[in-house]
């Protein structure tokens, strides 16, 4: 967290509105990426993401560790798009997922490796999604999922050997 970020939860937590708002304007667009590989559907992720929003402004006071705001937000997420797939009973029909139009690196690459992630398991694609696109620590994974710690690291560990097998034979394995 910067300097800045940790200044703007501070003034956030004491009922500064405009801070709120530019602290989740920081975080929105990878919440948005995030449910959006996770929940495969744009509409459920913008209502994952609106939700998370909401839920942030109304408990901000709540937030005990100023330092971790984006695990906060994250773990907000994630009950969301489980709430969302639990309502939902995934509908398991990739759609080619819309990635086309919500791409947020941009290479060709990027997408080949967001298809691959939208193909894993819900529980490694939550995984993945946690240590990698928020680049949360196993422990905030754990506190975020309730999983154990074996469980986190076994996840992700599967889920990244599996994405290496399947964009191996398209020579970018190397990157994750």
């Amino acid at each position: 967290m910067t300097s800045d970020e940790s200044r703007l939860t501070r003034m956030a937590k004491r009922g500064d509105k405009v801070a709120l708002a530019a602290l989740l304007v920081r975080h929105e667009r990878r919440l948005y990426t995030s449910a959006l590989v996770i929940l495969r559907s744009s509409w459920d992720a913008q209502d994952a993401v609106q939700e998370t929003l909401y839920e942030a402004c109304a408990n901000i006071g709540a937030l005990r560790d100023l330092d971790r705001f984006g695990a906060w937000l994250s773990t907000i997420l994630m009950r969301k798009c489980y709430r969302l797939l639990r309502a939902n009973k995934v509908a398991e029909q990739l759609d080619e997922m819309a990635i086309e139009s919500h791409s947020f690196i941009g290479t060709e690459h990027d997408d080949e490796i967001l298809r691959a992630v939208a193909r894993l398991t819900e529980d490694q694609r939550v995984a993945i999604v946690l240590r990698f696109f928020h680049d949360l620590s196993y422990r905030d994974i754990e506190e975020a999922t309730g999983w154990p710690a074996g469980t986190v690291k076994s996840r992700i560990s599967r889920a990244v050997r599996e994405l290496r097998a399947t964009l191996s034979e398209r020579s970018i394995s190397r990157e994750l």
